[in-house]
């Protein structure tokens, strides 16, 4: 991948930005976080990544939460009896299958945790499934190696917290970091999915990338489709309707030039945060087709 600075960010950012250790580092055949994400993205960024370019400026918010890191290291001063940023290894299917946890507390019962610097919306509704997904693998691979895991728990440390919005009340968090007990899978049930989707990836690895299964709608971050009623030459939706079918009711009650226009969901992450949006043909279908639909 190559880093750019089109945004004109100071030098040190930029080297910070661009010597992460991460991508490089050896971790196996896949690691945790790869292994719950779409095969297709996880292939194409291994096909295409000398051609990927991002701006540093996409990447703030990443460099900020390897911060935590350090932090984490400072903890393990005072909490002799954790397990501070250890990768663990594990062989499924006949990959390498490794994962690396922010901290195992052994004197609180094996609880597992992961620091996330994310936003209030984030947690506002619950952990994200991938959350709990990429926990329970690590915890899979935690019992692998012989350490045992009685709870998960996510810290969330939320960077657009308003002391004012936690004032007003409501389901707003009240502080600034936020813990979230997590499921903790059956082993049973942990063994399964991992090994489901091992096999997912690598059934990828032998397709073309046009052939690459489709991301799902949940991994795409893809909102609902809507429905809006409309009349000419008012450019703002009368009404916005979940189903067609409802939209078309409402049209026809309305009578007269009243007509419906179909308003698909957003895929916000292909859009906006996929590195390889530029090279799938998922995407790159969808947008042609949006564009003929709005010809």
């Amino acid at each position: 991948m190559k880093i750019t600075n089109e945004a004109g960010l100071p030098d040190a950012l930029v080297a910070a930005i661009t010597n992460d250790p991460y991508p490089t580092s050896k971790i196996g055949d896949i690691s945790a976080t790869r292994l719950i994400d779409a095969p297709r993205v996880r292939v194409l960024t291994k096909r295409h990544g000398a051609e990927i370019t991002e701006d540093a400026s996409d990447r703030i918010w990443a460099l900020l939460g390897q911060s935590v890191h350090a932090i984490l290291e400072r903890a393990h001063t005072v909490f002799e009896q954790s397990v501070v940023e250890r990768r663990l290894f594990a062989e499924v299917e006949h990959w390498t299958v490794s994962g690396q946890f922010d901290r195992l507390g052994l004197l609180e019962g094996g609880v597992l945790q992961d620091y996330k610097t994310t936003s209030v919306w984030s947690v506002i509704h619950g952990p994200k499934p991938e959350w709990e997904a990429q926990l329970n693998v690590l915890a899979f691979l935690a019992k692998c190696n012989g350490i045992p895991v009685a709870r998960l728990e996510i810290v969330a440390i939320l960077r657009d917290w308003s002391r004012g919005k936690a004032k007003a009340g409501g389901n707003y968090p009240s502080h600034q970091v936020k813990v979230m007990e997590i499921p903790l899978w059956s082993d049973t049930q942990a063994a399964d999915y991992v090994a489901h989707r091992v096999r997912l990836h690598q059934s990828a690895e032998a397709l073309p990338d046009d052939d690459l299964p489709p991301c799902t709608p949940v991994e795409r971050w893809q909102g609902a489709d809507v429905y809006a009623v409309k009349k000419p030459g008012r450019k703002s939706a009368i009404k916005l309707h979940d189903t067609a079918e409802a939209a078309e009711t409402h049209a026809t009650e309305l009578g007269g030039s009243h007509f419906v226009e179909h308003r698909p969901g957003v895929s916000v992450r292909c859009a906006d945060y996929c590195a390889v949006a530029a090279f799938c043909s998922q995407y790159q279908t969808e947008q042609a087709n949006i564009h003929q639909e709005a010809a």
